[in-house]
This record gives structure tokens, sequence and C-alpha cells, in this order.
């Protein structure tokens, strides 16, 4: 009787095992770049992290409920692999420092409702930057940290990662995706305000949280792929500051922006592209405006295209940033990469990117980076 009874106990957890699984992949991405400028201080070689995609280690877990229910959770951990450092989490434009999961994490549930996400999910805008070119938030794309598409500033609010002008990710959000019906889902994004007055005894109410709130349409059926997210940050009287520091996560951000008391900053991007079979054709539109309009007031676009031929993949990129604000900061980009595969896991890459602004970070001007590389997916 007991051998059954342990029998049979071992049989339920290996039941239970089975519909139940954790595994783990990433991407590792290391190679040569330089960078010349007409700022003087600009000008550099070096062995770095991310020309091509961004290095991760990925644990993920999905577990069946029954009647169609599940549960799922994701923690990435976004990393430098050509850097040793206590501080890697905020090293190579990484945002968060004092937690190994320094990417997208979150726990959540799906079903034939479609899922729901809780924790730090990653914003509708950032898969815009897949279907807008194929460069995605690499170099070549529009998507650096010192430069990017979404506006001028790149306001850092709580949490809404919006550093060098563009939208990652929100912390303390919900997020909930519709099931595909047709080629068509959506998603919604949410994030409370917190106005109350900041209380220094009260742990994590140190800085006010403000409001975040996003919209994603997407239609992908057979060559076709359109995609539209509208995303806003608002603060109310007693807003949110925009530095982080190592010890503390309440901000969220490394940029030192931040909103304006009863300001609000929308950013809507549309992007779609068309496989013809030899080639993709992609564009991308985008607006970013304050209701203080001397603060953000810009829009931008671009049109691109990438070739496979053999085991190689060509990609080209053109942007232009027209920033509407006094400090006129017209910004264009060229992308230009060739990635040759040695597997389907492994690839060897060149990026050359020429980006010409008036406001990069580094100096005023020009600035050519070039990058050959290996990137490995696992």
């Amino acid at each position: 009787m007991k051998k059954s009874l342990i029998a049979l106990a071992a049989l339920a957890a290996t039941g239970a095992f089975a519909q139940s699984s954790v595994s783990i992949d990433g991407i590792v991405d290391v190679g040569y770049r330089h960078i010349s400028a007409d700022a003087a201080a600009s000008k550099r070689n070096d062995i770095v992290n991310n020309n091509s995609a961004t290095s991760q280690l990925n644990f993920r877990g999905v577990e069946d409920l029954g009647g169609g229910l599940k549960a799922l959770f994701r923690l990435e951990a976004d990393f430098n692999p050509s850097q040793s450092s206590t501080t890697n989490g905020a090293t190579g434009s990484q945002y968060y420092a004092g937690t190994l999961f320094t990417g997208e994490q979150f726990i959540g549930l799906s079903g034939n409702f479609g899922s729901i996400k809780l924790g730090q999910p990653n914003a509708a805008a950032l898969d815009m930057n897949g279907v807008a070119q194929p460069f995605g938030t690499a170099l070549g794309g529009g998507f650096s940290g010192s430069f990017g598409r979404m506006g001028t500033k790149g306001y850092g609010i709580n949490g809404f990662v919006g550093s060098g002008n563009r939208v990652i990710r929100h912390e303390k959000t919900a997020k909930y995706e519709t099931p595909n019906l047709s080629g068509f889902s959506a998603s919604v994004e949410y994030s409370f305000q917190n106005d109350n007055a900041p209380v220094a005894s009260t742990a994590g109410s140190a800085s006010n949280q403000n409001r975040y709130s996003a919209l994603g349409l997407n239609y992908a059926n057979g060559p076709l792929k359109v995609a539209f997210s509208t995303t806003q940050a608002a603060a109310g009287s007693n807003r949110a500051a925009g530095a982080v520091s190592a010890t503390s996560l309440t901000t969220g951000t490394i940029n030192a922006n931040k909103l304006a008391v009863g300001e609000r900053v929308t950013d809507n991007y549309l992007a779609a592209n068309y496989n013809f079979g030899t080639f993709v054709l992609y564009g991308g539109y985008t607006t970013t405006k304050s209701n203080i309009s001397a603060n953000e007031d810009a829009k931008s676009w671009n049109i691109a295209a990438s070739m496979p031929f053999g085991a190689f993949d060509f990609k080209a990129n053109y942007l232009r940033v027209d920033d509407r604000t006094s400090a006129n900061a017209d910004a264009r980009l060229i992308g230009l990469g060739a990635d040759y595969f040695l597997s389907k896991r492994t690839a060897v890459y060149a990026r050359y990117e020429a980006l010409d602004t008036n406001t990069h970070v580094s100096g005023t001007g020009k600035l050519n980076t070039l990058a050959l590389g290996v990137r490995h997916g696992f």
C-alpha cells in the first residue's frame, strides 16, 4: 500500500511537471566599433556590446492550468559581455541598476481571452521598430542611446523609459493583449498616477509615479504588416523626478529630464512593411507632442529595405527628424548593414551609420559609426 502511494505521488508529480516548462535563451553580440565625428571627443575605437542586437539572457516559463488557461512569466537580464562591472546593469545603455533582470519582466495569465501581463512588459512602441525598419533597436535603426526619433529631449519620468528620445517599457504596469483575430491584434497598457506629496518616511514614496498609458494595434497577414501605437506620460502637480542612482529604482531611468507640473507627452508611431519575396520594403512615421509645446514638438519619417541573398541579409534605412521647438534640432540618419549567417543561430555582421544632427550628445555636427562583429543566439 505504501509503495502504491509512493508510486501514485511520483506519477502525479511527473504529470504536473509535464504541464510546466521553463526555458533559457539569449543573445550574445560583441564587435569592433569605430566612431569618427566633427567633435574631437567623439572619435574612438572600441570592442563593444550591442552593435546588431541586445545581449540578453531570458528565463521563460509556462504552466498549463487546464481549460485553455496558462500561467506565464519572463525575466530578461540585459548585460554587457565586453565589460565586467559591478554596475553592469547600468552600463551599455541598460536602465535599471541594482537588479539582475534589467529588461522585460512580468508574470501573467493567457487563454482564449488573450493575455494579461503584470510588471514591466515591453511597450507596444518598442515593437514598432522592427516593423518600421530591419535594424530593430540596433545600430542603423535610429534608436541609439544618444539619438532617437521620438522627439528631442527624451523625458525620464518614473519608469517611462524614454531616455534618448525613445519608448522602451514602463515599470509597475498592467498590459492586456488580445488574441489574434484574422491577423488583427491589439494591446492596452496602464500604470497609475500617484500625485500625493512625497513622504520621506514612507518606503517607495520619495518620488511620485506619473501616469503611463498606451495602445497598440497590429495587422499581420501574408506579406503585409501594419502597426500603430500611441503612448502618453502625464504628470500632476507633484511630478516625479527623472534621475536614478544605483541604489534607487523609484524613478526607473538614467535620463535626468522630467515632465513639468501638469505636463503630458504623447508619442504616436505608425509603421508598415511588405514582403515582395526578393526584398522587404519598410516605412515609419512618428509624432511627439507635449501640451507645453516649447518642451516637445517633433515628427519623423523613414523608409527602409532588406534583401536576403543566399546566406547574406542586406539592410538599408533612411530617417529624418523634424524638430519644431525653438531648438530646431533636425536630424538625418543613414543606416547600412549586412549579416552573413554561418548557421541559423550565428552570424557575422557589418554596420555603418551616418548621423547628422546639431544636438548630438557628443557634440554638434556629423557622427559616423562603423561596426564589425559576431552575434550568436541560443
